[in-house]
Formats: structure tokens, C-alpha cells, sequence
């Protein structure tokens, strides 16, 4: 299963532009920004409380629109005035995962990482969790614990050009500036399987390169 993750940062514009959209089974998208888009997703996260935090985080036109929405919502508690709205499965998540790393959630793309690898995600590519210029250092390294979660589990995480977390997704950024202690650092053709070497030359192709 292929799984397009959208937020807010730069690197969005890369989705519109990707070639391989079709080929994603889901697309997933951030609070609001993605719909305002016209982006058809399969789900919106909402993961501030609806009642308690959303309406002064975001606006009451907000959620009193998402009280329309026909599309499920993925929320932190599911409220019968949005009847779409779905609760995420934390427990779920939490002992699938163990502790901690089951509950270190720093923000929306943590979630929607975490719930891609649980329901079995091949691929994820993450469009505009970018982290370059926004959040908090917790934030940063928590997305990052999620990468590395998919990794372990043998799924593919791509990001783009624009991402802090190209640094540790896309083999040539790690090639440049990973690889500490070595004083010749290994080809990378050496390194990478060559399934995986195929995937990322097709990315590179759309436009994900990594900038040298």
C-alpha cells in the first residue's frame, strides 16, 4: 500500500506535480490546508480536540464547516456534531508499537506515519512535512523516530527537496553528509538495494532529487 502524506510546508507543491500520484492507494491530508486545495483526500487528520482546542486553534468557521465534511476525519475524540469524524486508534497504536515510542506523538504527521506503517503502508511519501523553518526541536525528532520506525519495518519514505528530513531519507543527501568517520566514503550504488536504487532514480526523475 502506497500512502501519500500531505501538511503544510513547501514541499506540497511537489504533490500536484508528482507523476506517480495515481499510483498512491491513499491520500491522507493535515488539518485544513490540503482541502482548501481542492485535493480529494481518503482522509483529513484533525488531531486537535474538535470541541476543546480546534475552534480557538483554527477558527469556529473551521469546524463548524468540518461538521459538513463527507469524508472520514481522523480526530483525537469523535463527536456525534461531526459525523464523520473518527477517533484515532491510540491503544492500538500504543501496543503495537510499544512504549515509548507508541505514544510519541509531537504533531499531526507522527499520527499519520504511525497509522500508515500499522495498517501495513509499502511506501509513504511525505509531502510538505518539511520542519525547516517551523516547530519545535521535539517536533523534528519525533517525525524523525517515525521515519526510522518505517525503516525498520522495510517501509520506503520518501521526502523532497526542501525537507529537513531529506538528510536522512534520500540516499545522495546521505551520501554527502553522512557516513561519519569514514575518510572515503563508499560508492552509494554499493550500498543501497537495488530495488530500493530503482525506486529513488524514479523519484529523482519527478523532481525529488537531492540538492549536492
Amino acid at each position: 500500500m502506497k500512502v501519500a502524506i500531505l501538511a503544510n510546508g513547501p514541499t506540497i507543491e511537489k504533490f500536484a506535480k508528482n507523476s506517480t500520484r495515481p499510483t498512491y492507494d491513499k491520500v491522507w491530508g493535515l488539518n485544513q490546508q490540503a482541502t482548501w486545495r481542492g485535493i480529494e483526500l481518503d482522509r483529513l487528520y484533525v488531531m486537535d480536540d474538535l470541541k476543546l482546542r480546534m475552534p480557538y486553534y483554527a477558527g469556529f468557521d473551521f469546524t463548524e464547516w468540518l461538521k459538513t465534511y463527507e469524508r472520514p476525519i481522523i480526530t483525537s475524540k469523535a463527536y456525534p456534531e461531526w459525523p464523520t469524524s473518527e477517533e484515532y486508534p491510540i491503544k492500538e497504536i500504543a501496543y503495537y508499537f510499544g512504549l515509548p515510542l507508541g505514544i510519541s506523538m509531537y504533531s499531526t504527521p507522527d499520527y499519520m506515519i504511525a497509522q500508515a506503517i500499522y495498517e501495513g503502508a509499502t511506501q509513504i511519501d511525505l509531502y510538505g512535512v518539511d520542519q525547516i523553518d517551523k516547530g519545535t526541536v521535539e517536533m523534528r525528532i519525533a517525525t524523525a523516530a517515525w521515519i526510522g520506525a518505517a525503516y525498520a519495518r522495510g517501509v520506503l519514505i520518501r521526502t523532497f527537496v526542501g525537507s529537513v528530513y531529506q538528510f536522512i531519507t534520500n540516499p545522495g543527501a546521505c551520501l554527502e553528509v553522512g557516513l561519519y568517520g569514514y575518510a572515503k566514503r563508499p560508492r552509494i550504488e554499493d550500498l543501497v538495494n537495488p530495488d530500493y536504487f530503482e525506486v529513488w532514480k524514479e523519484h529523482n526523475a519527478s523532481g525529488g532529487e537531492a540538492e549536492a
